[in-house]
């Protein structure tokens, strides 16, 4: 009784562990089957790029390949010089780097190692971004309507420009800005503009290149998803022009002339003063001329007994020129002299008729001869 108890209990345990362990494996299975459908189903992200770079098919050219190049500024000419050095390594397109050291870089990554290997600082690291950039701190010049290179649009593209294409199915940035290269200038032989960047698939001279790599510079088709969106200069790299002084035209042409021949501007523009006007005083002269009346005339008796006429001078206003003139009183001893109001004399003179003056004496006429003796003397 009690063995066959026991055998039946053993026979259930054992049955029971069997199942337990056909549930666990048909779980486990389960299990990896699902995980097997997920791997499968779960789709793969679109962002993801290989870790490898792809395989460099690079082209290159030198300097004397481009047009007017000893004219461009000194930073421009010194970064294309660098980025044709970088073509020369066998660089592959590596999405996300901007490392050369990793054996590949990304079209943005190429322009952010250019830039920062030229100074430049707080430049971003995306294409969107450095079109901001050049938007906010230059000028961003777009080409919406462009279809050729002789388009208005395009008057203002210089070598060192950054250029900016855009992708019609990109929608998540700002700026629909997917692509971003260095604009190099043109060819000697065949005008022809190039370009330098990273990219795969881009071609030169109508060979498919892939890397870090001297690119053609083609506008695309106008079916094609992809468009030129603009380009501008990437501050800093080159310093900001002085603004124009406003010269006058009479200055500005004195300093076409040449040094020897350039005259010094006088030390002062004022005008000479006119000379001023002279106002001098009345002063008594003699006359000599007419005898004067009676009533104009006055005799006086001294000590000695002798009786002088005294002749009335006339006044006469010097005249206002800067002419000097010169002017003699005579006074005799023991004479008095009176002065009147000639004006008044004159004036009355004039109006009333005077008696005939009485014929004068000796000492009159000597007196007379004296006076014009010496107005003589004077004037000569």
């Amino acid at each position: 009784m009690h063995f066959s108890l026991r055998l039946a209990m053993i026979v259930l345990f054992a049955a029971f562990t069997c199942r337990a362990a056909t549930t666990t494996s048909s779980s486990e299975k389960t299990a990896s089957k699902s995980e097997a459908i997920g791997k499968k189903e779960s789709p793969a992200k679109p962002d993801e790029k290989p870790v490898e770079p792809s395989k460099a098919a690079v082209s290159t050219i030198s300097i004397e390949d481009l047009r007017d190049f000893d004219k461009y500024p000194k930073q421009v000419q010194s970064l294309v010089q660098s980025a044709l050095a970088l073509t020369h390594l066998e660089l592959g397109y590596l999405y996300g780097s901007h490392d050369p050291a990793k054996g590949g870089m990304d079209c943005s990554g190429t322009v952010y190692h250019m830039l920062h290997f030229q100074g430049l600082k707080d430049v971003p690291r995306q294409s969107d971004e450095m079109c901001q950039w050049v938007e906010k701190k230059t000028q961003l010049h777009l080409t919406p309507t462009a279809t050729a290179f002789d388009s208005d649009e395009f008057a203002d593209l210089k070598p060192g420009d950054l250029l900016f294409w855009t992708n019609t199915t990109e929608t998540k940035r700002k700026l629909p800005v997917t692509h971003v290269m260095i604009y190099l200038g043109k060819l000697k032989k065949t005008g022809k503009r190039v370009v330098f960047g990273a990219s795969d698939g881009r071609s030169f001279h109508g060979e498919r290149r892939s890397g870090v790599s001297v690119f053609d510079f083609n506008l695309p088709k106008a079916e094609s998803p992809s468009h030129f969106y603009g380009y501008g200069h990437a501050p800093g790299l080159v310093p900001k022009e002085p603004k124009p002084v406003i010269v006058a035209a009479s200055k500005a042409a004195d300093d076409t002339k040449p040094a020897a021949v350039e005259k010094p501007a006088p030390k002062s523009e004022a005008k000479p003063e006119l000379p001023k006007e002279e106002v001098r005083k009345a002063v008594a002269i003699v006359s000599e001329a007419k005898p004067e009346s009676k009533t104009d005339s006055t005799a006086k008796t001294t000590s000695a007994g002798t009786e002088d006429k005294v002749e009335v001078k006339k006044a006469t206003v010097a005249d206002a020129t800067p002419k000097t003139t010169t002017t003699t009183t005579t006074t005799k001893p023991k004479t008095t002299t009176t002065k009147k109001n000639t004006t008044t004399a004159s004036s009355t003179s004039t109006k009333r008729r005077t008696p005939a003056p009485p014929p004068k004496s000796v000492l009159e006429r000597k007196v007379d001869q004296a006076v014009s003796s010496i107005r003589r003397f004077f004037r000569n």
